[in-house]
């Protein structure tokens, strides 16, 4: 290692050399320069001279010359010039007479003339000539300091990007951050990524807008209750949330007409372990679909009697109820202890139907979603604080929405939109991946907002989380704030193939050892660092759409929406008492079920059973 390495001395040498060596090579391109101006103004002056005269005036504008340098300059009296005349005789003339001779004068100011004439278009011809080497090295200069593009993608700025897709694509109004988006990309799904308050919210206001505008179906996930505020229309449009005072009666039956469907909500209410072990959530969806499906001809099946047999009733009644059904040979007697730990995996993601409503006009997501008819969205709602109590209800939600879409006939102008901000903040959605990969027929459009790539993984799986990232068009991507995820979505953006200038500068004691090389060498880089995306400010992000278009960087204004809507009204949810006959109850006539919820102690009363059945 130098001694002079970090020293002032070593950055004082270093800085003399390179400094000295720059001086030498500016003044070596100045002095060509200058030659190359020389020539090029005595050329000019030459043929503009040469074409300004005739012969016998050169001739006359020679001998003077001659005639002044012998006469005036050499002092010699009897000087003679020799001229030569156009019909080729020559005659000489004595100098002192060739110099006071008033016409030869006369053609010497026609000279004088020419050469006036030769000095300006010389200077311009300089100026003209300065100016187009100063262009062509600057240039040149240039395109050796700068990349060259040689294929990937690129970074513009939202007007080239806005002016690229009118020019080769059709648009429908759609747009994000006032950049449209080709009508084909719409069904082809959309992923906005980034950390809270960055701009997503924005985005999905932005779209929702024109999704309302167009008369479009919708299903928003509105965990912040923000777009039922703004979009949503009291008595028109459907909220479902088991703890607000508007939300809508739902229950299983209600989805599940045929026995497929049983186990298909329940593989949405009940999703994979994060243990290697898939059997106790495997065991757990059959004893639901059971229970389900055995309940569904029960004249007063509800929601809270479902959730009474998964978690109140004993298990030698249970086994009971489910004589004849799969769910028998998992809760079967003698293994106490596995059925035990069905039930408590049971028991986890079922607990939420407890608080839904019972009784009165229960609403279908299905026939909602087979019913081309209206502009009705749904609403999907909650609190923080109630997330973890609700998120195996509004996966299954989704999930049956999601699954649906796939029921119906294909028709590519059909729109129905699914906007799911938060997508980690949910249970695994199991339909959600061929969803997206096959809705487009169907015209389902996705929406998918993300906060963290490591959530999505935590969910997901690296290969899926990836695999729904892929399947997505269009990105848009605001600020993360941690690494991990900034190199996911600058990975997302794409990356550009490129020409790239190596600088080396050479120096030492013997000025031969004096230069500078310049090498030129293929790079693939990110079109956008993940430093970039981490030092994002607010409502800034960078827009990448499907097919061959640019990546633009957007920056995003806030718009202020009329409220309609509370974004959350809270539901009573205290038991209502219900008066019974008294002779009714002591005749055995109505079986009393206490609430789970109110049951201070002791069991609940256990129910009837005849082969099996329920009565």
């Amino acid at each position: 290692m130098s001694i002079f390495r970090g020293s002032n001395i070593g950055n004082f040498t270093r800085g003399g050399q390179t400094t000295i060596h720059y001086f030498r090579m500016i003044w070596q391109v100045v002095v060509q320069f200058s030659r190359l101006c020389v020539i090029l103004f005595i050329t000019t002056l030459a043929v503009t001279y040469w074409m300004k005269t005739t012969p016998i005036e050169r001739s006359l504008a020679v001998g003077y010359m001659e005639a002044y340098v012998k006469y005036e300059g050499l002092k010699i009296e009897d000087a003679t010039v020799s001229i030569t005349y156009p019909d080729g005789r020559r005659r000489a003339i004595p100098a002192v007479g060739f110099l006071r001779n008033s016409e030869i004068h006369r053609a010497l100011d026609q000279s004088t003339t020419a050469l006036a004439y030769g000095v300006v278009f010389g200077v311009l011809g300089l100026a003209i000539f300065g100016l187009v080497v100063w262009r062509f090295l600057n240039s040149t200069g240039e395109d050796f300091a700068n990349e060259e593009f040689v294929r990937g993608g690129k970074l513009v700025d939202p007007k080239e990007l806005t002016k690229e897709i009118k020019r080769s694509a059709k648009t429908d109004g759609l747009t994000v951050a006032r950049i449209p988006i080709p009508k084909e990309s719409e069904p082809a799904h959309f992923l906005i990524v980034g950390a809270p308050g960055t701009g997503k919210s924005v985005t999905y206001n932005e779209m929702g807008e024109v999704i309302r505008k167009r008369g479009q179906r919708a299903i928003v996930y509105d965990p912040s209750g923000q777009m039922v505020e703004t979009f949503y229309r009291e008595g028109h449009d459907v909220i479902l949330s088991p703890f607000d005072a508007r939300g809508r009666a739902w229950d299983v039956w209600t989805e599940c007409k045929e026995d497929y469907e049983f186990d298909q909500l329940a593989t949405s209410f009940i999703p994979d372990q994060k243990s290697n072990d898939p059997f106790w959530a495997t065991a757990a969806r059959i004893v639901f679909a059971a229970i389900a499906r055995k309940l569904a001809d029960h004249p007063q099946r509800s929601n809270k009697l479902l959730v009474d047999k998964i978690l109140n009733t004993d298990l030698d009644e249970i086994i009971g109820f489910l004589k004849g059904t799969e769910g028998a040979s998992i809760l079967s007697e003698g293994a106490e202890k596995m059925a035990s730990s069905v039930r408590a995996v049971l028991a986890t993601y079922t607990r939420p139907l407890k608080y839904l409503q019972d009784g009165g006009n229960t609403f279908s997501i299905k026939e909602w979603v087979r019913n081309d008819d209206g502009d009705q969205w749904i609403f999907i709602t909650r609190k923080d604080d109630q997330k973890d109590v609700v998120k195996p209800l509004i996966t299954a939600w989704l999930d049956t929405a999601s699954s649906a879409i796939l029921s119906m006939e294909p028709c590519r102008d059909r729109r129905i939109w699914l906007l799911i901000d938060e997508l980690p903040s949910l249970n695994r959605l199991p339909t959600i991946t061929d969803t997206l990969a096959q809705s487009r027929k169907f015209g389902g459009c996705g929406v998918l907002g993300v906060q963290s790539y490591p959530q999505m993984v935590s969910i997901y799986g690296r290969d899926e989380a990836d695999t729904l990232a892929g399947m997505c068009s269009t990105w848009a991507v605001f600020r993360f704030n941690e690494e991990r995820s900034a190199k996911w979505a600058s990975l997302g953006l794409g990356s550009i193939e490129q020409l790239e200038t190596n600088e080396g500068i050479s120096y030492g004691v013997n000025d031969i050892r004096d230069g500078v090389s310049l090498n030129r060498q293929r790079h693939v880089r990110p079109i956008v660092l993940p430093t970039e995306i981490q030092f994002l400010p607010d409502l800034v992000g960078y827009l990448k759409l499907g097919r061959s278009f640019p990546v633009a960087q957007f920056k995003l204004k806030r718009k202020a929406y009329k409220k309609i809507a509370e974004g959350f009204v809270p539901r009573d949810l205290r038991p209502i008492p219900v008066a019974v006959p008294a002779a009714k109850v002591e005749s055995g006539q109505i079986d009393l079920i206490e609430d789970a919820e109110t049951k201070a102690t002791g069991k609940p009363k256990p129910n009837n059973y005849v082969d099996g059945a329920l009565l």
